[in-house]
């Protein structure tokens, strides 16, 4: 579905050796592309849902129908809560949260923080700050004070009715009063955990998860946990549908459970959901969620009538040669008519690449070339090298499919494997892995990121490794682009740990430019006649950047993007720049730039 240009403008003159030179980006465009992740989900009265879709906030009806949708937020959304008088929303991701009026969608409040936010039971916001569990107003806005909760905190996650919370700092596991600060139950953690899953039981029973071990915390009472080989994966699910008992299901099964004795009870029987599950505070409504929502009968334990939600990122896209735009999540979409393009399985899709048209899939061992409509497999490759990267060269011909142990060079006219480096053959050229990988223009060559070092040059038909470029001393070299006249663009962290892309012409080894960015780079794109480089980064403002590879001058900087994926694409006349993120703020999942020149 196309979506309203939103109104933007950039145009910056940068003055190359009193010539001047222009790049502007005329009012974008934004498509959005179904397959949102819902994560988060809580009922709302009337039978509707406040879920997660990616970095939005959704509320959906009683028939998964989109209400209304708020999207302030960069990144995914890891938290959502509800204010007791069911008035106020608020949402974080890894960095930023927000509050919004529920009936009229209006961003109240926002900030940066991490670790979960939540409404206390007189609707107040609570935080973490700097391990302290801190509390400001019904929005946000105001100052914010700790509340008389000891310890050093990183995670907490409040009851629905904001009295009582669950805190740890990776050892220790407390179920606590907000308000005084009293300790009801608590625990030792055995290990390191990396997810956390609270849930909430109506007889004030606690269900903790980590991915290592569960616990069941109750006031006046040490936790108990559960058997080792009972641990419940955080991911799965936790339904409390019986008197002093709850249901753990996923991945196709189910066991009920004893919250008094943590013990199995009865058989365990068969749990058909995608994702979680979430209930209503009365059982007789149930939710789906994983890649959209469903409903969910907990009489036979089944989901029905899954809905796409509009995704906040694509992962996929490319431009054919006719100019047509191709972008999706788990699949290539024409972005105004929603056809599907045809380049084999993606389901388990660990790269892709395209360039000039030519699209080039990786699947585990197999790798696919779509080209003119046509869908051709290239000779399986094996399992040793570990293959989780491809880079096609600019026109498409030939791919360099890559991984830890090992690359193989491939050819999209003949189908075949042209060259094979195995983990043997690394050792041999005193490789010890590949981090990164990428075909010289003309394919014979292949430029290799190792562990350490500099960046070699590989020559196909005599394997002999030459220098390509120097590393600065202490810098950690990360990603490589080449343009089709063989400039080469390497990413890399320096000594200080500052993010830099240097250009290098071709035949030489040291860069001719450097230039600094602000964030982690997802993605380098070299335009169709090598004039211009894209460089998309992590940076949650102005992340986009395009350079003019001549002189290595910055021509512009735009943002922000609601979620930024590695998804960068020129098309075939280099009039236009596709980004697999919508705009900030705004719904859509796709941004596709008019550049001019």
């Amino acid at each position: 579905m196309k979506l309203p240009a939103l109104l933007l403008s950039v145009t910056l003159a940068v003055s190359l050796g009193g010539a001047a030179s222009s790049l502007s980006l005329k009012p974008l465009q934004v498509y959005s592309v179904p397959g949102a992740d819902v994560e988060r989900a809580l009922e709302l009265p009337g039978g509707q849902w406040l879920v997660s879709a990616d970095n939005a906030v959704v509320v959906l009806g009683a028939d998964l129908k989109v209400v209304r949708t708020m999207a302030a937020l960069q990144g995914v959304v890891e938290h959502l809560a509800l204010s007791p008088d069911g008035q106020r929303v608020a949402a974080m991701t890894g960095s930023q949260w927000a509050v919004w009026d529920l009936a009229s969608g209006r961003v109240l409040g926002r900030g940066e923080g991490y670790g979960g936010i939540a409404f206390d039971a007189q609707g107040r916001v609570l935080l973490l700050d700097d391990g302290l569990l801190v509390r400001g107003d019904a929005t946000g806005t105001g100052a914010f004070l700790p509340l008389d909760v000891d310890g050093e905190w990183y995670d907490f996650r409040l009851s629905p009715d904001g009295a009582r919370a669950v805190v740890t700092d990776g050892v220790v596991v407390q179920l606590v009063n907000v308000e005084d600060g009293k300790v009801l139950s608590e625990g030792e953690l055995s290990d390191d955990y990396s997810d956390l899953a609270v849930d909430f039981a109506p007889d004030g029973s606690v269900v903790v998860r980590t991915d290592v071990e569960t616990a069941i915390l109750r006031a006046g009472e040490d936790a108990l946990f559960l058997d080792e080989e009972e641990a419940l994966d955080p991911e799965g699910t936790v339904l409390f549908l019986g008197e002093g008992e709850f249901v753990y299901g996923g991945w196709g099964d189910a066991q009920r459970y004893s919250l008094k004795t943590g013990e199995a009870l009865g058989r365990s029987f068969d749990w058909d959901a995608e994702g979680r599950v979430v209930s209503s505070a009365d059982g007789k409504a149930s939710l789906a969620l994983g890649r959209g929502v469903a409903l969910f009968d907990t009489r036979r334990w089944k989901e029905s009538g899954r809905v796409n939600l509009p995704s906040a990122n694509a992962w996929l896209g490319a431009f054919l040669p006719d100019g047509t735009a191709y972008a999706g999540v788990d699949g290539f979409r024409n972005l105004k008519t929603g056809a599907a393009l045809n380049v084999g399985p993606v389901n388990d899709l660990y790269d892709f690449d395209a360039q000039r048209g030519v699209i080039w899939t990786l699947n585990g061992t197999t790798v696919r070339v779509t080209e003119g409509g046509r869908v051709r497999q290239i000779a399986a490759l094996d399992e040793d090298a570990e293959y989780e990267d491809l880079v096609a060269t600019p026109d498409g011909s030939v791919a360099v499919a890559s991984g830890y142990y090992g690359f193989a060079v491939l050819n999209a006219k003949t189908g075949k494997v042209v060259r094979r480096v195995t983990e043997d053959n690394l050792n041999a050229m005193k490789i010890e892995d590949v981090h990164a990988a990428a075909p010289t223009p003309d394919g014979k060559g292949v430029l290799l990121i190792p562990h350490e070092g500099d960046l070699r040059r590989y020559d196909v038909a005599t394997g002999k490794l030459t220098v390509a470029f120097k590393a600065p001393a202490g810098a950690e070299l990360q990603g490589l682009q080449l343009s089709p006249g063989g400039t080469l663009a390497v990413t890399y962290l320096d000594s200080r740990d500052a993010v830099q892309v240097a250009l290098v012409k071709p035949g030489a080894t040291t860069a001719f430019k450097t230039v600094p960015l602000g964030g982690r780079v997802r993605s380098v794109r070299f335009s169709p006649d090598g004039k211009l480089l894209a460089v998309l980064t992590s940076e949650l403002k102005t992340p986009l950047y395009v350079l003019d590879t001549a002189t290595g001058a910055v021509l512009t900087r735009t943002g922000a993007f609601s979620t930024t994926s590695s998804l960068l694409a020129w098309s075939p006349n280099g009039q236009q720049l596709m980004v697999g993120a919508g705009t900030a703020g705004q719904p859509g999942s796709v941004t596709v730039f008019s550049v001019l020149r």
